[in-house]
């Protein structure tokens, strides 16, 4: 069924994603960002969330949906200058918000982040990992994590008070690319797998941030999450809310955890290329350890990850090889 659908930071990794599967389904997608980025179907405008040209943009359009992924994504970057996040993140989001309830949008997803829960405590063996759920209560680490968290609570008041519905998505480190097509844009890279392919690929030396941690290798774990599975998220969230169901939280994640390690070994293995480290210090805010509980994601949007780490990898390096002239 054909939808109007606003995107926020449709630009950016997951966001270009989503509106390329959107359009590929026969909606009208339309971008807002401070990235020009052209894609067939998609209607790109160069501004900021907070300008007054995308207050003008939501009454024009006047979308069925609006998705909001554009925010500040560094938690390194938040804790060392948590104004700008704070302001991007939280500030702006409400003016957005503002937006919604003047031109009466009644659907709204928002981008949050599995960092919300914050500290997983102690574990011994992958089998003692406590898969997060969304009914526990969140414990943010970050300036990062707590502006995501500030964010959904915001979103609860403005259910309870105005005729809104929204969804929040808690992604679980989202990796690889849409076909070798779209990918991971931030050079210097600041996710972990960009940076391992880029390190085996150079032969530059990565620093592990953390050997000490209580997990089976001594490194931190994450639930690494395929970013075509995270957009199809979106996607089956937006159905959810068209067919009039109530406000909620969701966790998507590939629900199978992998050290740095192995994630490490999986690179070598398919580049056939040794990656050089040393050990370095735990870094302010790091997780020992992510993962996601996904029953509920396919419970009420009968949506599962179908991409295994191998198949993340695999699509990682083929974005890099396709779109960096080292490999050249």
């Amino acid at each position: 069924m054909h939808k109007i659908i606003l995107v926020t930071g449709g630009s950016g990794f997951i966001g270009s994603v989503t509106c390329r599967l959107l359009a590929d389904a026969g909606h009208s997608v339309y971008n807002i960002d401070r990235i020009p980025f052209q894609q067939d179907g998609v209607i790109h405008y160069t501004t900021d969330v907070n300008s007054e040209y995308t207050t003008e943009i939501i009454h024009a359009t006047s979308p069925d949906a609006i998705i909001h992924f554009a925010a500040d994504h560094s938690v390194p970057l938040s804790i060392k200058d948590p104004q700008s996040t704070y302001t991007n993140n939280v500030a702006t989001t409400i003016k957005l918000l503002n937006d919604c309830i003047s031109a009466n949008i009644k659907n709204f997803i928002y981008s949050s982040s599995s960092s919300v829960y914050g500290s997983a405590g102690t574990i011994n063996q992958y089998t003692a990992m406590r898969p997060f759920v969304e009914t526990e209560t969140p414990h943010p680490l970050t300036p990062y994590s707590r502006s995501k968290y500030m964010i959904e609570q915001i979103l609860n008041d403005y259910t309870t008070a105005y005729d809104f519905e929204h969804v929040a998505l808690r992604y679980f480190n989202a990796a690889g690319s849409h076909k070798g097509k779209l990918g991971y844009k931030i050079d210097p890279p600041q996710h972990i797998l960009p940076i391992l392919v880029d390190k085996a690929y150079t032969n530059s030396t990565l620093t592990i941030n953390g050997t000490d941690y209580n997990t089976p290798d001594g490194t931190a774990v994450r639930d690494y999450t395929h970013v075509t599975d995270i957009a199809l998220a979106h996607i089956a969230a937006l159905d959810y809310l068209f067919e009039s169901n109530p406000s909620t939280i969701v966790n998507i994640g590939s629900n199978k955890p992998h050290s740095l390690l192995d994630i490490t070994k999986e690179i070598e293995l398919q580049t056939d290329k040794y990656i050089q480290s040393i050990n370095g210090p735990r870094r302010n805010g790091d997780m020992e350890y992510t993962f996601a509980n996904i029953s509920k994601a396919e419970e009420i949007f009968n949506w599962s990850p179908t991409h295994t780490l191998s198949d993340i990898v695999h699509d990682e390096i083929l974005w890099y090889t396709n779109t960096n002239t080292k490999t050249k």
